[in-house]
């Protein structure tokens, strides 16, 4: 076990129910973007072994050129963990994993088209990490597709579009919102459904799509559910995952 001393040094509580927050980068750590990391709390004032610590697994944010590395998270009630992460505030330490994983890449998925990505939740930290990359030296166009119930709960849209104008590709870019409880008929997305049946109703069509993998590459991160829905949505329509050196038209990674 290698785990590193880190800091925060920024924290915005979006609402009661997630948040941002970013910690000092350790010297040497590397990451692609996609990939995940696990961080967590002490559990013992003078931790020295594995079951000292309770760590999770959180997609990052943040570039990798960044002096920082940071997540978005959700608070979940009854966990263990990050009720006590939404207790710390600025200059309390963490712990962090010293290695990245995942192969939730976008070099596994074959070049050109419009890179579709899609979130449930707090999925979508990986893909801040992605669009801060320059995904168009690989695809023409990027589509960020946020789930969430309500419309409180989509709160990451200004950090995408500060990263996109840094790059100068706002006509290479779209933010679509889907929210599935929402009853402020101010607060819904473009979407009002999950995307899973968005898709087999033909709504990204509707919005001028053609939303085949001929034209399409997806990458898909959330919960269980969601990614083996939106799995089987997609093969359907003859995505494929990439398989050893062959790369695919789609690619996913369960949050939890």
């Amino acid at each position: 076990m290698a785990l590193h001393t880190v800091t925060i040094t920024e924290i915005s509580h979006h609402n009661e129910r997630v948040m941002f927050f970013s910690v000092t980068k350790p010297a040497g750590f590397t990451f692609k973007p996609g990939q995940f990391v696990r961080c967590g709390v002490a559990l013992t004032p003078d931790p020295q072994k594995e079951e000292d610590f309770l760590m999770r697994p959180y997609s990052i944010a943040s570039h990798h050129d960044e002096d920082k590395i940071s997540f978005y998270i959700a608070r979940v009630l009854d966990g263990a963990l990050t009720p006590k992460l939404f207790e710390k505030k600025v200059g309390d330490a963490l712990y962090l994993d010293d290695t990245a994983y995942g192969l939730m890449l976008p070099e596994r998925l074959e070049k050109g088209g419009t890179l579709f990505c899609f979130a449930s939740g707090t999925g979508l930290s990986a893909f801040l990490s992605v669009v801060k990359d320059n995904p168009w030296k690989r695809f023409d166009n990027v589509v960020v597709v946020h789930c969430a119930r309500c419309g409180d709960d989509i709160s990451l849209t200004e950090a995408f579009t500060e990263a996109v104008r840094k790059q100068n590709r706002e006509v290479n870019f779209r933010f679509i919102a889907a929210t599935t409880r929402e009853s402020d008929p101010c607060k819904c997305g473009e979407i009002t459904q999950r995307i899973p049946e968005a898709i087999e109703r033909g709504e990204f069509e509707k919005m001028g799509f053609t939303f085949t993998p001929e034209w399409v590459r997806a990458m898909i991160c959330g919960n269980p559910g969601f990614v083996d829905s939106m799995k089987k949505v997609l093969k359907a329509r003859g995505f494929t995952a990439p398989r050893g050196e062959k790369l695919g038209t789609y690619v996913a990674e369960n949050f939890w």
